[in-house]
């Protein structure tokens, strides 16, 4: 049973009772994530993420920590492009002390400022990280190329000297502005009672900060098509060949999954299928699917030693024409619905899953998706609709290219070597 209650405060509450389940999962989300920063403050939200661990004015971090440890819970948060969302998963019977640990980290940390230089380090540790990590570095530099100066070209990480000069004022600021009841929403699925949830919430949220209307948004972003390729002494290339997407809220969201199971999504995909198991090329290929609010993007990503790069581009680029122009097997139609409905029907089998999905629902389509709705939408998809977005989605003349590696050249396009401002460093990168 899926249930919603807005508080007076504007604050909403979500909720899905699942009685045959043991466990709950509670979320705290924000509409505070790396699109919304700007351009000096960039990783101040993933930042924030951190410091909300940190201590509030009864607990310490070591209290939260051994708090949730003693009852075998497990706490955590992540941020992406439009949400911050800190989370825990525990017994029934310890969710309202789940609740408790949540609602305090998000209205009453301190911010000390002997913990942020303390946590700048390990932020600062976790960019050099992934300035290690090819394979992830590739995508920023895809995203950097694609969106300019658009804020979703910034990594949510952000950029070290950014991360260095973050002030306890600024972290102050962006709370304040994102941190309030009429930009978060409290989800929650599993062995629970709504309205004795709502009774909590309005406890724990009665003191909470004003509102402050809607925070500041981000423009819809236009995307410039790029041929990127960079030296990098590794031992593949990593290459990240994208176009602009759909968005989340696309009525084509449904043809779209369909697609990119076909496409590169799973084991039996035609990517995986020809460049891998048939001709030995890689060892990971796979399509990327990114959707937010207003766009999204679409693309295939690959890592392969650096003669066997172009093979892997081409073979790509002959599949996308193939199925732009004749569609995809009734074969493998039916296996791609089936395998999304599979998944689906496992997902339902976790509370966290549950959580996610009814969050996002609310927070992207205003109201609760039914699985049946669901299911009924894969099932309805049909080789027409399939053919005709692979025929707008697949066009190779829509296609970017980022390429990292031991190369000298990609697709004719000379290897630069990779200056310090395509780092994670953000010097004079926008």
């Amino acid at each position: 049973m899926q249930q919603k209650t807005q508080l007076s405060n504007g604050l909403t509450v979500v909720s899905e009772r699942v009685p045959e389940l043991r466990s709950c999962s509670l979320g705290i989300w924000c509409g505070a994530g790396s699109r919304f920063e700007t351009d000096q403050h960039a990783g101040l939200s993933h930042f924030l993420e951190h410091m909300f661990f940190k201590g509030t004015r009864s607990r310490t971090a070591y209290d939260i920590a051994v708090t949730m440890d003693s009852v075998g819970g497990q706490l955590n948060a992540f941020t992406d492009r439009e949400h911050t969302c800190y989370y825990a998963r525990v017994m029934d019977r310890h969710m309202p002390m789940a609740l408790d640990i949540l609602s305090d980290m998000v209205n009453h940390s301190l911010f000390e400022n002997e913990e942020i230089e303390r946590e700048k380090g390990v932020v600062l540790e976790e960019i050099k990280m992934y300035e290690d990590t090819p394979d992830d570095q590739v995508f920023e530099l895809f995203n950097r190329a694609f969106y300019q100066k658009h804020s979703l070209g910034r990594p949510i990480i952000g950029y070290s000297e950014r991360v260095h000069s973050l002030s306890r004022q600024d972290l102050v600021d962006y709370v304040e502005q994102r941190y309030h009841p009429g930009n978060l929403m409290i989800a929650a699925a599993g062995q629970l009672d709504h309205d004795r949830l709502v009774e909590m919430v309005e406890k724990h949220f009665k003191q909470a900060r004003p509102n402050r209307g809607i925070p500041p948004g981000s423009p819809v972003p236009t995307p410039q098509q790029h041929r990127s390729v960079y030296h990098k002494a590794c031992e593949q290339t990593y290459l990240c060949l994208g176009a602009p997407g759909i968005a989340y809220v696309d009525p084509r969201r449904y043809t779209m999954l369909v697609l990119d199971s076909v496409l590169g999504g799973c084991m039996s995909s035609r990517l995986f299928q020809e460049i891998r198991e048939k001709r030995g090329l890689v060892y990971s290929v796979s399509t990327i699917q990114t959707a937010l609010s207003d766009c999204g993007t679409f693309g295939v990503f690959a890592g392969a030693s650096a003669e066997k790069v172009p093979e892997v581009l081409q073979v790509a680029r002959d599949i996308f024409a193939d199925v732009s122009a004749n569609g995809i097997t009734d074969e493998e139609l039916e296996r791609a619905k089936e395998l999304l409905k599979g998944a689906l029907a496992l997902n339902l089998e976790s509370t966290s899953s549950r959580m996610m999905r009814i969050a996002r629902n609310n927070l992207y389509f205003g109201r609760f998706v039914p699985v049946e709705e669901t299911i009924e939408k894969i099932d309805a998809v049909s080789h027409a609709e399939v053919k005709e977005l692979a025929a707008w989605l697949l066009e190779p003349t829509r296609y970017s290219l980022a390429a990292l590696g031991p190369v000298t050249e990609v697709d004719g396009i000379k290897a630069q070597p990779l200056p310090e401002s395509y780092a994670l460093t953000g010097k004079n990168a926008l």
